[in-house]
């Protein structure tokens, strides 16, 4: 053999190791690429519902704040709606969690239909988180109360004139309310809400109003599914407050089992 010829065989060998450790090097590449984008948790899918409020109470702006909050850092994917209807939908079965920011006292109740698929779906095991007026919704059905735990019934419940208090963290283990500390807030306190459930409460306030330390956060099961209410909230401005949005977070990640 000659020199010319040995030498192109080394160098043909040597292109083929070259081609081999780089093909070697795509495929680690691509499993790597793989494993990474399936270990990133996919966004929590929400379905806001809102609308229908008392005037008091801006709910398109809030709901639009309440969506930044869970949309940073890919967080949650929230779908704003108004319709209560959608809860009729073949598509609500792709929600992780229903979120309500909705409360009123003048328009009807949801059909009979959209009740038993509200019911049907955090039975099945999805969460539902419910803010601030959502309390008062629904006055008429029964199991609304039975559901959030506790709610706002006309003549019963309350608040006293806005003002700062403190909220107290009564359980600093509990996912939502992980070594939270107390903190003061300027907003309205719900008080004398209604209600028989063995609710477990996260985060209680005094009251002037009614002379009671009341619920602010608590949790329950219902069904298969996980309920959070949160009766802080009233404004812009109370829900600009870092631990409101903290605790807003958190309830929405504990009621879709993240």
């Amino acid at each position: 053999m000659s020199r010319s010829t040995f030498s192109r065989l080394r160098l043909a060998k040597l292109a083929a190791g070259i081609q081999f450790v780089m093909l070697i090097a795509l495929c680690v590449g691509l499993v790597a690429n793989n494993v990474s984008a399936q270990s990133q948790p996919k966004s929590i899918q929400v379905l806001l519902l809102t609308g229908f409020d008392v005037k008091s109470h801006e709910w398109r702006k809030t709901s639009a704040l309440v969506r930044e909050v869970l949309e940073k850092d890919g967080l949650c994917k929230v779908v704003i709606c108004e319709d209560l209807g959608i809860l009729e939908s073949s598509s609500l079965k792709k929600y992780d969690v229903v979120l309500l920011n909705y409360g009123f006292w003048n328009e009807p109740d949801p059909s009979s239909d959209s009740k038993q698929a509200l019911l049907n779906y955090v039975r099945s095991g999805k969460g539902i988180v419910a803010l601030h007026f959502a309390c008062s919704a629904f006055q008429e059905w029964e199991e609304y109360t039975d559901v959030l735990g506790r709610v706002w019934k006309k003549g019963i419940g309350g608040h006293g004139p806005r003002g700062e208090f403190k909220v107290e963290i009564k359980d600093s283990k509990h996912p939502i309310t992980r070594d939270m500390k107390g903190f003061h807030i300027d907003d309205e306190l719900y008080a004398r809400l209604s209600g028989e459930s063995s609710i477990e409460v996260l985060a209680t306030a005094y009251s002037e109003w009614s002379k009671k330390t009341e619920p602010i956060v608590f949790v329950q099961n219902f069904g298969k599914g996980r309920v959070v209410q949160n009766v802080l909230g009233h404004d812009l401005a109370a829900r600009k407050h870092d631990s409101y949005q903290v605790l807003l977070r958190r309830s929405v990640s504990w009621a879709a089992r993240r």
